[in-house]
């Protein structure tokens, strides 16, 4: 066993195996290239290359969003009353790999089929992905609070997480727009090929399967080392009901979750008109959409590398509401100049650098609000069990990897049905669009993102958590396993 693997008291390790981080991390590779086929391309192909509105095509992915609703706490309870030689986690997440890869190819290889019969394949294949991911998102996510107890130890766990996913993302985006959607006469665009969209599917296909199950694999050593429920607990919707209940009664989880949802649906919005504002409004090429997206990774290390030290220095809750205030205000910064006439043209050699740059600090703080949201999770995990006695992983995280899909469920329909109220014409070459549209596309865009964060940061505001108390939770909790240890080592009177 690896000496940083050993455990500290009755409530887990102090600190994690860098072996452990890595392989724990890598399993969000399957999340981020699941999160880029939706976010960026998954309306772009059905609206623009398929010709399904976007009204239709955000309605689909919404409606696969809805199940998730139900599926994902329901995992997250049976995951954390499951008794099995794999532990409570890694039988669903074994479960997961395969069929979450076929669901993603069939999403991009859709027969030939009318509107009526595009939607519905949308809608199947979108629910068969999203069950899929909850099976391995969920149960994993439950393992970070179960690794450490440790407050700044969880954020580097979540930072790992975060580092793999967005590498994930990126390199599916990379694939996407320097091999698949590569230029060709035919389509100078590449991303308007429907020809390209196969292949790409069974590419990220293959990467979602090998990350869940080197994850898996990868963690099974610590099965071990995990909580088990202290006894089998038939499932009933009853007990689903009150561990919902009980898990929501909790303000500080709550305004997490809400917050959360709108942080998401912010990032979900950006991310899916991001193809058509690199396309329509900025009129970059597949090549230079490429060179903005590798730059990303800078944003991803940024955050991997300062949000701890950071934390550990200002705390989690003051950390994120001044990353929260950033992104409001610098966010819209490039398009509300742009339509003031203050920006260089589409065309000028300059405009890529600007664009580039302006991402990179913006995702920087995107990434690091969204490692220091799930951080903060795993500490109210604590907190519940001082109140309740009760360990709920599960549900407590599958409400997190819930607001996570939020990023393409509600911000797909909130983007599909924006540009159906500004009639953005479908399967348009870029610079044929007319000009209002363009600027209608732009207006939308602009002050969209920052409205959602505003609302993000109204609900962080009412977190209660500091370090300070998540302190005298585990101090507490250490002195209740202790008393139950010795009550349990006093023999009987006779």
């Amino acid at each position: 066993m690896d000496p940083l693997d050993e455990p500290t008291g009755t409530l887990g390790v102090d600190r994690v195996a860098l072996s452990a981080k890595l392989f724990y991390g890598f399993g969000s590779i399957a999340e981020g290239t699941k999160n880029t086929s939706f976010n960026v391309f998954l309306l772009f192909y059905y609206n623009q290359v398929l010709g399904l509105s976007g009204t239709l095509a955000g309605s689909a992915i919404f409606i696969a969003l809805c199940f998730d609703a139900i599926t994902d706490p329901l995992i997250g309870s049976i995951s954390d009353n499951t008794r099995s030689r794999w532990g409570r986690r890694h039988p669903f997440m074994y479960a997961s790999a395969l069929p979450l890869a076929s669901f993603l190819f069939m999403l991009f290889n859709p027969p030939e089929l009318g509107s009526s019969g595009l939607f519905a394949w949308l809608c199947v294949c979108a629910v068969g992905v999203r069950a899929s991911i909850t099976l391995y998102q969920v149960p994993s996510s439950a393992m970070l609070p179960e690794m450490t107890p440790n407050y700044d130890e969880r954020t580097t766990l979540v930072s790992y997480r975060f580092l793999f996913g967005w590498t994930g993302g990126l390199v599916a985006s990379l694939l996407g727009y320097l091999v698949f959607f590569a230029a060709t006469e035919e389509f100078p665009e590449g991303q308007l090929n429907p020809a390209a969209y196969p292949g790409y599917g069974l590419a990220i296909a293959l990467m979602v399967f090998v990350a869940v199950l080197v994850c898996a694999l990868g963690t099974h050593r610590l099965i071990h080392t995990f909580k088990e429920q202290p006894e089998r607990t038939p499932f009933s919707l009853r007990r689903f009901a009150r561990e919902f209940r009980q898990a929501f009664s909790n303000r500080s989880y709550l305004m997490l979750v809400i917050g959360s949802l709108f942080a998401s649906v912010a990032g979900g919005f950006n991310d899916v008109v991001g193809l058509y504002m690199n396309t329509y409004f900025w009129e970059f090429t597949s090549a230079q959409i490429a060179t903005l997206v590798s730059f990303l990774f800078v944003s991803v290390v940024i955050a991997f590398s300062t949000t701890r030290p950071l934390s550990e220095r200002y705390d989690k809750k003051s950390m994120l509401m001044s990353l929260a205030s950033f992104a409001i205000l610098f966010g819209p910064t490039t398009v509300i100049l742009r339509l003031l006439g203050w920006f260089p043209e589409n065309g000028d050699p300059i405009l890529l650098p600007i664009v580039i740059a302006h991402a990179v600090i913006l995702v920087s703080a995107v990434v690091s609000i969204g490692i220091l949201l799930s951080s903060m999770i795993a500490d109210t995990v604590d907190e519940n069990e001082l109140d309740t006695g009760d360990r709920q992983e599960g549900i407590f995280f599958s409400a997190i990897t819930f607001t996570a899909k939020a990023t393409s469920g509600l911000g797909g329909l909130v983007a599909g049905i924006a540009l159906d109220l500004i009639a953005f014409p479908t399967q348009a070459a870029a610079g044929a669009v007319p000009a209002e549209k363009v600027f209608s596309l732009g207006l939308v865009v602009g002050p969209g993102t920052s409205v959602f964060f505003l609302i993000t940061l109204v609900f962080i505001a009412r977190y209660k958590i500091t370090r300070q108390r998540h302190i005298e939770i585990l101090a507490e909790l250490e002195r209740r396993a202790q008393d139950s240890r010795r009550s349990d080592d006093t023999p009987l009177a006779s």
